[in-house]
């Protein structure tokens, strides 16, 4: 927008002076001086066209002119020496005119490959999708943007999202969880993180989430809006004390030490979306992406009717939890679980 519009400011400009140079000049008896007037003109004409320097050249010239008025060439056709100085004059101002208006997009071009240049990086590098059914209904398409930072974390994501084997795959698991205040909804993730079969298949991050402490404990996003995306990597609350077991091992008892039954330590697969801010999340999830469509989606879940079972503020339950017993531990895990199957019917990678 900036190259046609000073071009036309030259042009109009080489018009102008074109006309002056090239209009008759009555001859004058006397040496010509320029009167203050047409001088004040001039000069407001070479400053708004920045051609200060050739209206100087032509001034030289017309000097020149004005101390040989009298020594005309002899009539005839042949051309004066006026007339000859006042044409060098003008091919110098059409000259300067001309390489301003070539130089003018020229220097825009370059100026909007800098800025090209300059741009800063997409904020994302990937999109991932989820198809979600309810009760086998279609509900919606949920979009989120993986942000590109380079995170182990995220490139688990989208490699569980475009499926990495058999069993390492998001489609068809199940949104197992929403808070007690709908600030956000989780899904279960897949049950083992090196996949089922003989063939063990590596994710981003390891075998589990341990390698991805790191990078919740060195990231700087946070889940300070609605619709961030999540992998949980550590359980929110401390986990219950292990049961000890006597087994037999190669002829005699040993002691052995078991989680109780029910309860699951996160494996970096599962992940929540948010619904509002949730910052005490940024302890114990590491930040993928956010929600780009679909949030409406979202809402849908969060307020489904879910379990709520009367003993949760029970006092024994609340010690039975504490010393770990598996009923309690297990009852735990029902907390909060739509009675609906929501469960993810496709899902997908795409740029």
């Amino acid at each position: 927008s900036m190259a046609p519009s000073r071009c036309r400011t030259l042009l109009l400009g080489l018009c102008a002076v074109f006309c002056t140079v090239a209009s008759p000049t009555k001859p004058r008896s006397v040496p010509h001086r320029y009167g203050s007037s047409m001088m004040a003109r001039r000069n407001r004409l070479s400053v708004k066209l920045g051609l200060r320097t050739s209206v100087a050249n032509r001034g030289r010239c017309d000097s020149q002119v004005d101390a040989s008025i009298g020594e005309q060439e002899p009539s005839g056709g042949v051309k004066s020496r006026r007339d000859t100085l006042r044409e060098t004059a003008k091919g110098l101002v059409i000259s300067g005119l001309l390489s301003s208006a070539v130089a003018a997009p020229e220097r825009v071009l370059a100026d909007e490959e800098q800025v090209i240049d300059s741009a800063p990086s997409a904020p994302f590098s990937k999109k991932v999708y989820f198809d979600v059914s309810v009760n086998e209904q279609e509900i919606g398409r949920i979009v989120i943007g993986v942000y590109n930072d380079g995170s182990q974390g995220q490139e688990r994501f989208m490699q569980l999202a475009e499926g990495a084997g058999a069993g390492l795959d998001y489609r068809r698991s199940l949104f197992t969880f929403v808070s007690p205040d709908k600030s956000f909804i989780k899904n279960g993730g897949v049950g083992s993180i090196t996949g089922y079969g003989s063939k063990e298949i590596a994710l981003a991050g390891g075998k589990g989430p341990r390698e991805l402490t790191k990078e919740v404990e060195s990231q700087k996003r946070s889940h300070d809006k609605p619709g961030i995306v999540s992998l949980v990597i550590r359980s929110p609350e401390p986990p219950p004390a292990p049961e000890k077991k006597l087994v037999a091992a190669s002829g005699r008892l040993v002691t052995v030490e078991e989680m109780p039954k029910g309860y699951v330590e996160p494996n970096g697969s599962e992940f929540i979306m948010t619904t509002q801010p949730v910052p005490y999340l940024d302890k114990t999830n590491l930040v993928v992406g956010e929600v780009l469509e679909g949030m409406d989606v979202i809402s849908k879940i969060s307020n489904l009717p879910t379990s709520k079972p009367k003993g949760k503020d029970d006092p024994f339950f609340k010690i039975g939890k504490s010393i770990g017993d598996s009923r309690a531990v297990f009852m735990a895990t029902r907390f909060g679980r739509p009675f609906a199957r929501v469960q993810i019917t496709d899902s997908g990678v795409f740029s």
